[in-house]
C-alpha cells in the first residue's frame, strides 16, 4: 500500500504560549515608550500672570512662554533615562502679551549647559545680534518685537535649527533650571557694541578665507 498524505502537527498551545509571551513584550514596549519624557518639567516660578505651556518629548525640551509682564520666569525640568542617549534638543515660542516692547531677552541655565546654538527668529521685530555661551544666551532686537520670537525650531520650519543642550555627565533624576527674563536697559546697551564687533570679526574671518 502506497504512503497517505503527510500530516503536519501544528502545537497550538507552544504557538499560544508564544503569542502569548509576544503580547506581553508589546505591550511592556508600549508602556515604556508612553511613559519616556523629555526632561520632565517640575515646576515654574514668576510672575502668576506669566504662563508656561510644555511640549517636551523624548530628546527634546519645547515650551510657550506667554508673558503678560515682562519679568523673569524659571523653569525646572528633571533629567530622565530617555534623555541621555545624546544631546537635547530646546526649543520655545516666547509671546509678548505685555504691550511693551521687548527689546531683548536672557535664557540662562543651572545644571546644564548649551552644546550648540541654534536659530532666533522675531515674528515682526528685528534681530540685533545673539550672543551666548555655556550656561547663557542673549537676544538683542535692533527693532523691538510686539507680538512673539522663536528660539529654536519649535515649528519644525525649513532652514532652522533648534539650540542643543549638553547631557555628558548628567544621570537620570538630576535636576537642571532653565530661566527666562528680560535684561534691562543698562545691560542692553553693554551687549550692543559686543554684538557688533562680534559681527565684525566674524565677516573679516570669512573675507581672509
Amino acid at each position: 500500500m502506497g504512503q497517505g498524505p503527510a500530516v503536519t502537527t501544528i502545537d497550538i498551545k507552544g504557538n499560544s504560549m508564544q503569542l502569548a509571551k509576544f503580547a506581553a513584550a508589546l505591550v511592556a514596549a508600549l508602556s515604556v515608550s508612553a511613559s519616556a519624557h523629555a526632561a520632565l518639567l517640575l515646576n515654574t516660578s514668576g510672575s502668576a500672570a506669566n504662563s508656561v505651556t510644555d511640549y517636551s518629548a523624548p530628546g527634546a525640551v519645547s515650551f510657550d512662554l506667554d508673558l503678560k509682564q515682562l519679568s523673569p520666569t524659571t523653569l525646572r525640568f528633571q533629567v530622565e533615562e530617555a534623555d541621555l542617549f545624546g544631546p537635547l534638543s530646546l526649543n520655545a515660542i516666547v509671546r509678548n502679551l505685555s504691550g511693551s516692547a521687548l527689546n531683548g531677552f536672557h535664557f540662562n541655565l543651572q545644571g546644564i549647559s548649551f552644546l550648540a546654538a541654534g536659530s532666533v527668529t522675531p515674528t515682526f521685530g528685528t534681530l540685533g545680534g545673539v550672543s551666548h555661551g555655556a550656561d547663557y544666551a542673549s537676544i538683542v532686537f535692533a527693532k523691538p518685537e510686539w507680538a512673539e520670537f522663536h528660539f529654536g525650531n519649535p515649528l519644525a520650519e525649513g532652514g532652522k535649527l533648534d539650540w542643543l543642550l549638553d547631557t555628558r555627565g548628567l544621570a537620570a533624576g538630576d535636576t537642571f533650571v532653565i530661566s527666562a527674563d528680560v535684561p534691562e536697559p543698562s545691560t542692553l546697551a553693554l551687549l550692543l557694541p559686543a554684538l557688533g564687533m562680534a559681527g565684525l570679526m566674524a565677516g573679516r574671518r570669512r573675507r581672509k578665507g
